[in-house]
């Protein structure tokens, strides 16, 4: 985090800084109405703001110094944010509150980029909970960062563990998380210092009625959806007058919302719905929400649990599929060291029908068996339909068949049939234990192709 220290440049700024012209009494009102938990209050006083064009005259007054400080109880942040946007100001603002630090960086004027030391709301942290690594990994990855001197987020990228896309997207939800966060603050100081924000800080591009319109909307989803739901054992149904054209209907979703649409049988609750998803609570409440305001989904009055037997069997063979993964990679490993992740490469390069998708994002580290979530969302994303979510399993054996004919071609035989000789055995585990279903015998038919490429 940026180190500031007041210097005898440094002024000090307070609301009676700023005049009380109309735009910043809405700007003010609308802070009060968003602390009050008032957040329809809050977007009406913002959007009343934006249709103000402020006197930049009493606006560029209060900005004389190269930094200056202040306080969250007395100046409003939104108001401290429009001054800099009004301004075209280019630096960093440097909010405080107890151990919690946050830095919002301003190009010209624009909001461009946040960070913080709150681990919850570090890149990191987003990346395990989308399942885009493992826990585990995630410290030897940003130490390996750290050692090439460049940013997780960019290190990534270059090593191929994400996509540019991805980054952008995933940077871009990080930062409206710190300042959706940071409005909802009622105390704290404040610092802005003037200093050059490098390309590869400029991620975003945000006016501060943008974020603030942003946070209160947000808030006032969420709310509304916890007042209807107050927690998350609430199970929903889809109303029978919807059921009679629910495929209709869901020509009209996006991929999020279909699967989430598709989930609900009247049984899962929303725990389950979250879980299954492979997405974090938010994500999945919200689209609950719309769901629920387009009259697709009902409230049940049962609440509570029950035993998803799809999830769980999904799951199930999900995790058995990658361990016989993790299996062949090991062996690759052992043989080839770091040449390993070339064949892995190659192998999901020559995916067809477009499986590549289930595996998009996933490590190639040894802890692969435990990224079922990112798989999950995988499946979500590109195959929402009930029907189509069995396909990790087409792809899964594309993947194998791949590298395993890169296994004999590189290693030979005898190696790829003691692998084989491994595939086999899980083959006897999944028909001796698992009980019988149209997954059990998609999983079966799998391991048998693979076992009669190269017979014992």
């Amino acid at each position: 985090m940026l180190d500031v220290q007041e210097t005898k440049d440094t002024r000090s700024l307070h609301s009676a800084d700023f005049s009380t012209t109309e735009f910043f009494l809405h700007l003010a009102a609308g802070t009060k109405f968003f602390r009050n938990m008032e957040f329809e209050k809050a977007i009406s006083e913002w959007e009343e703001a934006a249709k103000i064009r402020p006197d930049s005259e009493s606006t560029m007054r209060i900005l004389g110094s190269v930094s200056y400080q202040g306080n969250l109880d007395d100046v409003p942040l939104v108001s401290l944010f429009y001054a800099l946007s009004s301004n075209a100001q280019t630096g960093v603002a440097i909010v405080r509150k107890d151990h919690v630090h946050k830095e919002v960086f301003f190009k010209d004027g624009w909001i461009v980029s946040a960070r913080t030391n709150r681990f919850e709301e570090r890149l990191g942290n987003f990346l395990v909970k989308r399942g885009l690594i493992s826990q585990s990994n995630l410290e030897q990855l940003a130490a390996q960062a750290k050692k090439k001197g460049v940013k997780l987020g960019r290190f990534l990228v270059d090593d191929g563990l994400l996509l540019r896309k991805e980054l952008s997207e995933l940077l871009d939800f990080q930062i409206k998380e710190i300042l959706c966060d940071l409005f909802s603050w009622k105390e704290g100081e404040f610092y802005f210092v003037e200093k050059d924000v490098e390309g590869e800080d400029a991620v975003v591009s945000y006016t501060s009625l943008d974020i603030a319109l942003f946070a209160a909307r947000r808030a006032l989803d969420f709310s509304s959806f916890r007042k209807l739901v107050p927690h998350n054992r609430v199970i929903f149904h889809i109303p029978s007058y919807i059921e009679l054209s629910k495929a209709k209907i869901r020509e009209e979703l996006d991929a999020n919302e279909n699967f989430i649409f598709s989930l609900i049988d009247g049984r899962r609750n929303i725990d389950q719905l979250i879980k299954f998803s492979g997405d974090d609570e938010i994500f999945t409440t919200n689209i609950l929400h719309r769901l629920l305001l387009m009259g697709l989904i009902g409230k049940s009055r049962d609440i509570g649990t029950y035993e998803d037997i799809e999830f769980a069997e999904l799951s199930q063979f999900l995790k058995t599929l990658l361990e016989v993964f993790r299996l062949a990679i090991g062996e690759l490993r052992k043989e080839l060291g770091v040449m390993a992740e070339e064949v892995l490469d190659r192998a999901r390069e020559g995916l067809k029908d477009g499986h590549g998708k289930i595996f998009h994002g996933i490590s190639h580290d040894g802890d692969i068996a435990i990224d079922t979530n990112k798989i999950l969302k995988n499946i979500s994303l590109h195959y929402p339909s009930p029907a189509g979510r069995l396909v990790f399993i087409d792809g899964f054996q594309g993947l194998m068949c791949n590298i395993l004919e890169e296994m004999r071609h590189i290693l030979g035989m005898p190696l790829t049939k003691r692998v084989i000789s491994e595939i086999d055995k899980v083959r006897a585990d999944v028909s001796k234990f698992y009980a019988d279903s149209p997954a059990k015998s998609k999983v079966l038919d799998c391991l048998d192709k693979l076992v009669a490429l190269f017979p014992r």
